[in-house]
């Protein structure tokens, strides 16, 4: 967001009314206005804070107001804008002028970090474009985002062209209320300025994926894979595991046999263990057969062997899935367990065999 920049208000002397004023009142003014051009406004304060107006009326607003601008232009913001608020309440300045000291009054409350204060100076100004903008980063200050936000979204429909801190201004609002498909929707618009900043497609699969639309998470990260871009292996894995959120087993088995090929990938027993799954998640039974063969063969894990059996029942490979039960018996797998997947395997063969006798009789 835009920092806020203070800018000191030139003296006012108030010659428009100057005839109101008394003479020692006016002399001091015009002192203080040649020390604040020497750049001293310090001095210029001092010399207006020995001034006693008459209370209530248009010179202690004068005298206030001035005060208050150097006080700000000296560096004193908090006394700045008590000043201002006293001449505020004067009700002797004309409406421009309380139009334009409402204004500086927001500043000045920005500058203090106090954003309510500023939302309550500011109230009744004219939604010009850095009232907007003042009015903006105070919600983002208070963490109000659902207040923030029809602003933001006012103040950008007025500029012909949108700079990207507001991009991500309106991304992170976005996210802050959980709309992530609207952030995902800026965010876009992010990543159109800048294709090849891989960071820009990660946060747009992220909220992608927030949004419960895990498959053009996917697309998206692949899109960025496909391209080129550079990913670290804990990228690479986000992507994998999108592709089976979005229920794509398959592209997940083919982007990892890629990425083990490539080298970007360990291939560890767990690595093969994972592979092995996504072939059986996508109903490649025999490729899955085949690497969980080789698994079982190499490890002789009970689990690995019980989960051949489950592959080989499926495919209706009595004999294998026979065999691997055995295998996991004498691997450790629990009596119970394995006679209950013996149980089912007899029970789904003699049903096979039932079936092809009965087909032979017709």
């Amino acid at each position: 967001m835009k920092r806020w920049l203070i800018l000191c208000a030139v003296l006012y002397c108030g010659l428009s009314q100057a005839q109101t004023v008394e003479p020692a009142v006016l002399q001091a003014l015009q002192q203080a206005q040649a020390a604040q051009a020497k750049g001293d406004a310090a001095r210029g304060l001092q010399i207006l804070e020995g001034l006693k107006p008459e209370k209530d009326s248009f010179a202690e607003a004068l005298v206030l107001r001035n005060r208050a601008y150097l006080a700000w232009q000296a560096g004193q913001p908090q006394k700045a804008a008590t000043l201002l608020q006293q001449a505020l309440r004067s009700n002797q300045l004309s409406k421009e002028e309380r139009l334009e000291d409402g204004l500086n009054l927001g500043k000045l409350h920005m500058q203090l970090k106090q954003p309510q204060a500023a939302l309550t100076a500011l109230k009744g100004q004219p939604q010009t474009s850095e009232v907007l903008q003042l009015s903006i980063q105070a919600w983002q200050m208070l963490e109000r985002y659902d207040q923030a936000l029809p602003l933001a979204e006012r103040y950008l429909a007025g500029q012909s062209q949108i700079e990207p801190q507001w991009l991500q201004f309106m991304v992170a609002a976005h996210a802050n209320l959980k709309q992530y498909g609207k952030a995902a929707h800026w965010q876009q618009r992010i990543l159109r300025t800048n294709p090849d900043n891989f960071a820009h497609w990660k946060q747009l699969a992220g909220l992608q994926h927030a949004a419960g639309q895990a498959a053009q998470a996917f697309a998206t990260l692949r899109t960025a894979y496909r391209k080129g871009l550079a990913m670290n292996a804990q990228e690479l894995e986000q992507m994998l595991s999108l592709a089976v959120a979005a229920d794509q087993p398959w592209q997940a088995a083919r982007l990892m046999t890629q990425l083990i090929e490539q080298g970007r990938l360990n291939n560890d027993v767990r690595r093969q263990e994972e592979l092995a799954r996504l072939h059986w998640q996508a109903r490649d039974r025999k490729t899955a057969i085949r690497m969980y063969s080789k698994l079982a063969g190499q490890g002789n894990k009970a689990e690995h062997w019980l989960v051949l059996a489950q592959l080989a029942m499926q495919e209706r490979d009595w004999e294998l899935g026979s065999r691997a039960l055995d295998s996991a018996a004498t691997a450790g797998a629990s009596r119970k367990r394995v006679q209950s997947w013996r149980d089912w395997l007899e029970s789904s063969r003699e049903a096979e065999s039932m079936a092809r006798g009965n087909l032979a009789a017709r």
